[in-house]
């Protein structure tokens, strides 16, 4: 880790302005571009302006953010239970019904609590969505299990019920774990016609890739193990829900107490299951130990194929490449080129699998931060197009029976 250069107060203050500024002309190019061709249809021009919304609502510069929070309705924010999960429901101004999204952040101790992921909520509410907030299990303790996934399906299920939802469908946004969450749960049959949309930032879609990541800091890419450094919380995630997949006994409570006593910051998480005694653990935990403390890159695909079918099993159950066929509504993902814990090559990998899905690369994204100046505008205008079809895709009332 580098530290990071400390600026000047009044520079940074210089910088949030000169981006408020960029804001309001890539605004004021939507609004005139409009007004002077009928090219631009008044739904991409409702979405684009929507999009600004909530791109504002999540960077917060100092000279729009006045504005837009001025021009819109201020959310108002209700804390419930839904499916059984606990949720924040950020109701946007005006009569309903409303599209509805259903948000799905990533592996955060605060979960629904998290600053970014209130204000990004807000912002939606803000663009004229009801958006849902869950914690669902596993997320605030770095494990997922097909338990999240399908908590994440019943949110989805009982959102799309609700009476002041519009037209019965209901829409996924994730970023990072809680993207592939939305495109799991997308893959439901039960509910392919209630899915307006999936958009996702920097999701992992392969878990064999993130499992190679984690234990070898490699993963396979056109045949061949290439290298790729994760930031260490990815392994120390990875080691939770692989442990969690085990069958109860089989030394998983073990397991699971010893990486409860890995603090998630630990820089080398998986140093206490390298040095850890399988004597007296079942073949399927040693099975699983022996995956998680491997390095070696060229091993990684045999000791896989000698994991537990089962554990297997609920480990694919997490990975949408492998249901990608069942994907039928509309999704747009985005991310940075060079990804703090995935390779960009897992947003590509579902559009090869299925070619209509919409993948876009920018720089001004690491995982889920942005990084924003004057010299990122052509990449910031990217990020807003890529924003502006999201906008667009969520406020569908109806599931295609095919991709569009």
């Amino acid at each position: 880790m580098t530290r990071t250069a400390q600026t000047d107060p009044g520079e940074r203050a210089a910088r949030a302005r000169r981006f408020g500024c960029v804001v309001l002309i890539l605004f004021a190019v939507l609004v005139a571009g409009a007004a002077t061709t009928s090219l631009i249809p008044w739904s991409r021009l409702d979405a684009q302006v929507r999009a600004v919304v909530v791109l504002v609502s999540v960077i917060r510069p100092p000279v729009a953010t006045p504005i837009v929070e001025g021009v819109t309705g201020e959310p108002q924010v209700e804390e419930t239970s839904v499916a059984g999960n606990p949720a924040s429901v950020f109701h946007p101004a005006g009569d309903g019904p409303h599209p509805a999204v259903v948000f799905g952040n990533g592996m955060i101790p605060q979960g629904r609590e998290y600053q970014a992921v209130r204000e990004f909520a807000a912002g939606l509410a803000r663009a004229g969505y009801l958006v849902v907030v869950p914690d669902l299990p596993g997320l605030m303790d770095d494990t997922i299990t097909v338990r999240t996934v399908a908590e994440a399906t019943e949110v989805a299920r009982e959102v799309s019920e609700r009476k002041d939802v519009r037209g019965g469908s209901v829409g996924f946004v994730g970023v990072s774990t809680g993207a592939t969450l939305a495109l799991l749960a997308a893959e439901d049959p039960s509910l392919k016609q209630k899915i307006s949309a999936v958009v996702g930032v920097a999701p992992y879609t392969d878990i064999r890739t993130i499992l190679a990541l984690a234990t070898t800091a490699h993963y396979e890419l056109d045949g061949r193990m290439v290298p790729y450094r994760s930031e260490p919380l990815l392994s120390y995630a990875v080691a939770r829900s692989t442990i969690s997949a085990l069958d109860p006994g089989e030394g998983r409570e073990a397991l699971l107490s010893e990486m409860d006593a890995v603090n998630r910051d630990d820089p080398a998480p998986l140093t206490a299951l390298r040095n850890y005694p399988t004597e007296d653990l079942g073949p399927e935990a040693r099975s699983v130990v022996s995956l998680l403390a491997n390095q070696d890159p060229e091993r990684f695909g045999e000791l896989y194929a000698d994991l537990p079918s089962s554990v297997k099993a609920d480990m694919e159950k997490l990975s949408p490449i492998d249901g990608a066929g069942q994907l039928e509504a509309p999704v747009e993902l985005v991310s940075g080129s060079r990804d703090r814990y995935f390779p960009v090559s897992e947003s590509y990998q579902l559009r090869q699998v299925v070619p209509e899905r919409v993948v876009t690369v920018t720089e001004v994204l690491d995982h889920s931060e942005l990084s924003i100046s004057l010299a990122t505008l052509p990449d910031l205008l990217e990020l807003n197009a890529f924003a502006g079809r999201a906008m667009e895709n969520l406020r569908s009332e109806s599931q295609p029976t095919s991709p569009p």
